[in-house]
């Protein structure tokens, strides 16, 4: 049965790499073309309400850390209604979801909190056009970053692009003086100044590396699973920044919280039994067929002992 459904998913696996494939290059433009719109219009929209929060009284850095990530459940929806309600694949969510992708993506996720906890202490402080500029400097350690991680090919653009950012994020801070907002310290504000080029940094960092991890996975399925877990390991971050440094928490915020985190870790676990139950099932499948082979084979031994037994028998009678 195990043999059947590992077929089933490389048949499955080849079907969606040959579809990938021959993929209409109209369609690829057209999706790739609402990729960058959605992204564009998501990082605008990230910064101004961001900073529309603590303009308006808002002053918890660690409950716009956790907005930023408290989402993940709405990618439940991608995961499994095309598996068990539009029944456009056969693939099962979290099939070949291994211990290395798990462990990675929640890694990779703490990682992803602590970025996003470093861009709301920079937006708390700066205004949005000095961070908006600041992290286009992520541009610049993503260069640097894919260069050592996936070896990325340096070209004169790329290089072009990395001095001009630099140049101005210099600019940036030798002009600051005349940017920065009424009431707010000089130690401040370079506080979110080095905040931000930090965030720009592990951001930067997060790129490569998930491209690299993305290189053993096969499906769209098993990026949103990943992304899934990242998702959530980020926003466990910022929940346990808002408990222990005291920020404003309601029970219902809790409450709330603790069903969630409760909710996917039982999921998550659920997802390990089975994967284990699987893994013995193989096992005892392997140790089965490995003895039938066996008993065949001492089988034939002893139809050739008692061969030879009958042989010495016609021996000694003939001598006789």
């Amino acid at each position: 049965m195990s043999d059947g459904r590992v077929n089933a998913d490389q048949q499955e696996e080849g079907e969606e790499q040959q579809n990938l494939v021959k993929a209409p290059v109209k369609r690829s433009l057209g999706l790739l073309i609402t990729t960058y719109g959605c992204l564009f219009v998501g990082s605008i929209a990230s910064s101004l309400l961001a900073k529309y929060y603590f303009v308006h009284g808002g002053s918890s850095r660690w409950v716009s850390t956790w907005v930023q990530s408290a989402g993940f459940p709405l990618l439940l929806g991608l995961i499994y209604f095309p598996h068990f309600v539009f029944k456009t694949t056969k693939r099962r969510p979290f099939t070949r979801f291994t211990h290395r992708h798990l462990l990675f993506s929640v890694v990779i996720g703490l990682i992803l909190g602590f970025n996003n906890f470093l861009f709301s202490w920079g937006t708390s402080y700066l205004p949005v056009s000095t961070s908006s500029l600041l992290l286009s400097t992520q541009l610049i350690f993503t260069l640097i970053l894919s260069v050592i991680i996936v070896k990325q090919k340096v070209t004169f653009s790329n290089l072009n692009c990395v001095v001009l950012l630099t140049l101005s994020s210099v600019l940036l801070a030798l002009g600051s003086s005349q940017d920065k907002p009424a009431g707010l310290t000089k130690t401040k504000y370079f506080i979110g100044f080095l905040s931000t080029i930090g965030a720009g940094l592990l951001f930067a960092l997060y790129l490569p590396v998930t491209e690299r991890v993305y290189r053993s996975v096969y499906c769209y399925a098993m990026v949103m699973e990943m992304q899934l877990v990242m998702e959530f390991s980020a926003t466990v971050f910022a929940t346990i920044g808002v408990v222990v440094y005291g920020d404003a928490f309601g029970g219902v915020k809790i409450v709330s919280t603790v069903l969630c985190i409760w909710g996917f870790s039982s999921y998550v676990y659920g997802i390990y039994v089975k994967m284990k139950k699987d893994e013995k099932n193989e096992k005892e499948e392997e140790e089965k067929g490995h003895s039938g082979m066996k008993t065949v084979e001492d089988g034939g031994e002893m139809e050739v002992e008692m061969g030879k037994v009958k042989d010495d028998v016609a021996a000694a009678d003939e001598r006789v």
